[in-house]
């Protein structure tokens, strides 16, 4: 592994490919990340802003956190259910392919068998949908999909993804990234998310013009890098 190139300081700056600097996409990451930003903004000489306190702030995150239903610290993915879904996730993901090979077969073309995916509960994309209520839904459609179509057979059959449906769907329920009816609005959630953002890469660039030698160890420190992933 090449070791990436200190700055001046002697501060390693984010090694290409291996960092991500960008503002994360998904909403639990990103509540994460505000609640880390937050914390390190309070400990930090670093002023606030003309239009954004340190307090404004943090009143933003706990507001998106309160959108999404997550406690407040936003760390129960290390809960039991959360890891058992992880694994759950990973084994769909990477069986739905004998899923979208048997609508082929059964349809004679690609084109021809896009045109089931919805009744099998799989997106434009021929996967399930990621945010795990939906996906929870979409695997009782695809059950019961694979049931009337006849698709008993096999390893990845109808009880394959049935064994697969009655295990997820409580989790998916209990765990504490399921968010109440009010928070799944999107008006509701885009109230919440869109000032946040702002807020969270006006602070990244506030960072970069008063840290200009320290930036990159500042960004990290404030929760704006996340290594390998």
């Amino acid at each position: 592994m090449t070791p990436s190139t200190p700055g001046a300081n002697g501060s390693p700056t984010p090694k290409k490919g291996k960092t991500k600097d960008v503002i994360p996409l998904g909403e639990l990451e990103l509540a994460t990340v505000g609640l880390r930003a937050a914390d390190a903004w309070d400990a930090s000489p670093l002023l606030a802003l003309l239009w954004c306190s340190k307090a404004q702030f943090r009143d933003a995150v706990r507001a998106f956190n309160a959108s999404l239903g997550t406690a407040d610290e936003a760390n129960d993915d290390l809960s039991p259910a959360a890891v058992r879904l992880e694994e759950l996730d990973a084994t769909i993901n990477k069986s739905l392919k004998f899923v979208r090979n048997f609508l082929i077969e059964e349809h004679d073309t690609r084109k021809k068998a896009k045109a089931y995916y919805d009744a099998f509960g799989l997106t434009p994309a021929g996967e399930l949908p990621t945010a795990r209520p939906a996906r929870a839904k979409g695997l009782a459609k695809l059950v019961k999909a694979l049931g009337d179509s006849g698709y008993d057979k096999g390893k990845y059959g109808t009880e394959f993804w049935r064994t697969i449906e009655k295990e997820y769907a409580p989790l998916a329920t209990t765990s504490s990234d399921v968010r109440s009816d009010s928070a799944v609005d999107v008006g509701t959630k885009n109230t919440q998310e869109v000032p946040l953002r702002k807020m969270l890469r006006a602070l990244r660039q506030h960072i970069k013009t008063n840290f200009p030698d320290t930036y990159a160890a500042e960004w990290r420190n404030f929760g704006f890098l996340k290594e390998s992933y």
